[in-house]
């Protein structure tokens, strides 16, 4: 069993790796479309007719790419408050099942932004002033949140058999 857990982890820690150098590579895209909307709207007067929903559409990416990295390199923010009062079996039950609750949460926000992002095609819904349409955006979000239940899931698996977390970063 904890053959296939740690087989399983270093797939799913590969994979949101990969994905996050996408979301830095995205992110590298925004700061340079930002500097050369700036430099010709100052310098030459001249703004660019687009600048910010294109701006917008690549900030998703980058905050939906990097969600199940953070997850998976212990990035979120943690309080520990029972914990500390914890040791040993109990703690790693109430970690297992606190994250097997919000890989849940995630799970259905994954499902219920497919559902929006099917209405955003149905009805042809697009930015402003590009010709963008939402829903592919919508699907990364969906795949992003996805990501990160299936691997708050799995660190639930790993802490309810006393696993510690992935180390493979």
């Amino acid at each position: 069993m904890n053959n296939i857990i740690e087989k399983t982890s270093k797939t799913l820690g590969d994979s949101v790796r990969f994905l996050a150098l996408i979301g830095g590579y995205v992110l590298i895209w925004v700061m340079l479309i930002t500097v050369v909307a700036v430099v010709t709207r100052k310098v030459f007067s001249a703004p660019i007719e687009g600048i910010q929903d294109l701006s917008e559409a690549s900030l998703l990416v980058v905050v939906f790419s990097s969600l199940a990295y953070a997850g998976w390199t212990g990035a979120h923010i943690a309080v520990d408050i029972l914990s500390t009062f914890l040791k040993g079996r109990a703690s790693n039950y109430l970690d297992g099942v606190t994250r097997f609750v919000s890989a849940v949460f995630f799970a259905v926000i994954a499902w219920q932004t497919i559902d929006h992002g099917l209405d955003a095609l149905e009805y042809g819904e697009a930015y402003n002033m590009l010709p963008i349409p939402f829903y592919p955006f919508y699907f990364f979000v969906a795949f992003g949140t996805g990501l990160f239940s299936l691997i708050l899931f799995l660190q639930s698996v790993r802490s309810l058999n006393g696993i510690a977390d992935y180390k493979g970063r």
